[in-house]
C-alpha cells in the first residue's frame, strides 16, 4: 500500500473507504467495526465496538442499534460521537469526530429487511443495555415472537425502537505506521450546516499534518 502522503488527497473519506476495501480484502473478521465513544449528559464516557454497514461518499458513516440503548441515550443527549478504524495488518488508522443523527426510516426499514431471522428476532427480543437476571429469558421472548408470526418463516418489520444512525464527520485523521514510530498523520476537519433532520450541508476540507 503507497505511503500517505506525499501527495495528501483532499478528501479524507475516498481514502478510508479504500483501506476499508483493503482490509476487507485480507479476509479480516469484522473489518468494518469501530469504536464507537460517546458521553452521556455529565460528560461521562462510553466506548464499544460497533460494525459501520456504510461509509458514504458524502462524509458519513452508518450504523444500526437499538434506541433505547445505553449509546442511543447519550447520542440523544449530545448528538455528538468520535471513532476510530484501526487495522494492525495495514498499519493503517482513520480516527472520526462528528454529529450523529437518525437515519430516515426508510432507510432503516431496508436495511433491517437484509437481516438474517434471527438477528430480526434479536432485535425484537433484546432490550439492549437492560439488566438481564436469567439468558434464556431473551430465547422465550424470541420464541413467543417466532410463534405469533407463524412460526418465524417470514422476515419481520422492523421495530420502531431500533433503527440506524448516520455519523456525519466533521473531523477525520489518516494515520500510517511509520519505522521507528515517525508515523504520518493527517487531520481534516469542515464546518456542518444543519439541511434537515437526517443531512447537513459540509464545507471543504482543510487539512494539516501532525507530529506523531
Amino acid at each position: 500500500m503507497p505511503p500517505l502522503l506525499t501527495s495528501p488527497p483532499d478528501d479524507p473519506v475516498p481514502t478510508a473507504a479504500q483501506w476499508l476495501a483493503a482490509a476487507e480484502a485480507l479476509g479480516r473478521r469484522n473489518a468494518n467495526a469501530i469504536a464507537l465513544a460517546t458521553t452521556d449528559a455529565t460528560g461521562k464516557p462510553s466506548v464499544r465496538m460497533v460494525l459501520l454497514k456504510e461509509l458514504a461518499p458524502a462524509g458519513y458513516g452508518v450504523f444500526y442499534t437499538n434506541y433505547g440503548s445505553r449509546k442511543a441515550a447519550d447520542l440523544a443527549a449530545t448528538q455528538r460521537a468520535a471513532g476510530v478504524f484501526y487495522w494492525h495488518e495495514l498499519g493503517r488508522q482513520v480516527r472520526f469526530e462528528g454529529v450523529v443523527v437518525r437515519s430516515p426510516v426508510a432507510e432503516s426499514d431496508a436495511y433491517f429487511a437484509t437481516r438474517p431471522l434471527r438477528s430480526q428476532l434479536n432485535a425484537w427480543s433484546s432490550e439492549q443495555s437492560r439488566p438481564l437476571d436469567d439468558p434464556a429469558l431473551l430465547e422465550r421472548r424470541a420464541a413467543k415472537i417466532a410463534a405469533e408470526r407463524a412460526g418465524a418463516t417470514q422476515r419481520l418489520p422492523r421495530p420502531d425502537f431500533w433503527g440506524g444512525y448516520r455519523f456525519w464527520f466533521d473531523a477525520v485523521e489518516l494515520w500510517v505506521e511509520g519505522q521507528d514510530r515517525f508515523h504520518e498523520r493527517l487531520r481534516y476537519e469542515r464546518r456542518l450546516a444543519r439541511r434537515d433532520e437526517h443531512s447537513f450541508t459540509a464545507g471543504r476540507w482543510l487539512r494539516q499534518r501532525l507530529q506523531p
